[in-house]
């Protein structure tokens, strides 16, 4: 009997944590009797699963990689972990999964990990706005990067946080007792974390030392990256700015009503994700404590952060920034205008600010090198 443990995530629950800690401690994890194999180099497996967009829609599917992976397992009991896993939502694809690790294995185990929906988004999209290109990482794809810490609720966001519809597919295929599903939280987690909650799944007495993997990001850096990206501001452009964002270390926080909002647009799937898989006393399988958001939040651009910002522009060397304080202002304003905040008389002066700044807004059409273009070509599916 060959036993594979195969963790798919969900992301921005330790997973990154998680793979390191496995990666470093697999010599020993041998001599217990466990294999860890992993397609990265930081113990993540994600490659088997490619994400790609194509209008508005994002697509996944599972490659050869898996299959080329456990092909090469030698143990009883191996540990795989591929977060990207979690993304698939189609049967056939599950079935895919399963094919390809029942040719290796005869009894496979699958661990998820979820997380409250509002907490897991705003971690998602911060890591979105670590790069510098859109669509390039999968939560780019995913999120987009619009204003605000939570993505704007669209078809592939009601998939993506449909828990209880996506185990539903996986208990179908793999089998119920096949599946293991625990609440990522600090209070449930056994020893406080995943590394040690895991290695109690695992038993045999292990003990796999904790390693924490810091994937923060300031609010300067989110509310500015994801502006330039919805823009369409220039890779190059972006990378001479990042030096300045990630220095701000002020922490993003939406409002608690957002928060609330977000969270309840999944009330139904929770109700019954709380029935068959993740019993909570709030009968939405999760803690419904919400305390920790403020009761306003401070994830969206305001004047005040482009006054303070707009002298960065102008001294990291970028074409035309005039331009792109113009754009920003604009856009600001805007905002203001459709959020209907402020008086008539207001709102008609600040319209006729934003004509007077139109002539001069604009982003500059920076030429990228050829081979990011390319690879843009790639990302986008085109």
């Amino acid at each position: 009997m060959r036993t594979l443990y195969l963790h798919i995530g969900f992301h921005k629950t330790g997973s990154s944590s998680l793979q390191l800690a496995l990666k470093h401690y697999a010599e020993q994890l041998k001599t217990t009797g466990f294999e860890f194999l992993s397609l990265g180099k930081k113990g993540n497996s994600s490659a088997a699963v490619e994400v790609f967009k194509r209008s508005g829609r994002v697509f996944f599917r599972l490659n050869q990689h898996l299959d080329m992976l456990l092909a090469s397992s030698t143990g009883e009991s191996t540990i795989v972990s591929a977060e990207h896993l979690c993304f698939l939502h189609m049967h056939r694809d599950i079935e895919q999964v399963y094919a390809v690790c029942s040719k290796y294995f005869d009894d496979i185990r699958v661990v998820m990990y979820l997380r409250r929906q509002d907490l897991q988004a705003v971690s998602f999209k911060k890591q979105s706005a670590r790069g510098c290109v859109s669509n390039m990482s999968s939560s780019s794809k995913l999120f987009g990067h619009s204003e605000g810490a939570f993505p704007r609720l669209d078809e592939n966001i009601k998939i993506y946080y449909d828990y209880f519809a996506k185990l539903q597919l996986w208990e179908r295929v793999f089998g119920r007792t096949s599946l293991t599903i625990r609440e990522f939280s600090s209070e449930t987690l056994r020893g406080g974390d995943i590394v040690s909650d895991f290695s109690m799944f695992l038993g045999r007495d292990l003990v796999i030392p904790p390693c924490r993997v810091n994937e923060g990001i300031g609010r300067k850096q989110f509310l500015l990256t994801h502006k330039l990206l919805e823009l369409g501001v220039a890779e190059s452009e972006i990378k001479k700015l990042k030096p300045v964002m990630v220095s701000d270390k002020t922490v993003l926080k939406p409002s608690r009503s957002a928060a609330v909002d977000f969270f309840m647009q999944f009330k139904q799937s929770n109700q019954l994700l709380n029935d068959h898989y993740l019993q909570h006393g709030s009968g939405l399988a999760f803690n419904g404590d919400f305390s920790s958001y403020p009761e306003r939040g401070n994830d969206r651009l305001c004047l005040q952060d482009l006054a303070a910002w707009v002298p960065e522009l102008f001294a990291a060397g970028l074409q035309a920034p005039e331009g792109l304080r113009d754009t920003l202002l604009i856009g600001r304003i805007r905002t203001l205008l459709m959020e209907g905040v402020i008086d008539v008389a207001l709102a008609g002066e600040l319209e006729g600010l934003a004509q007077c700044l139109t002539p001069t807004a604009h982003i500059a059409q920076v030429r990228e090198p050829w081979y990011r273009l390319i690879k843009g070509r790639k990302r986008s599916g085109r």
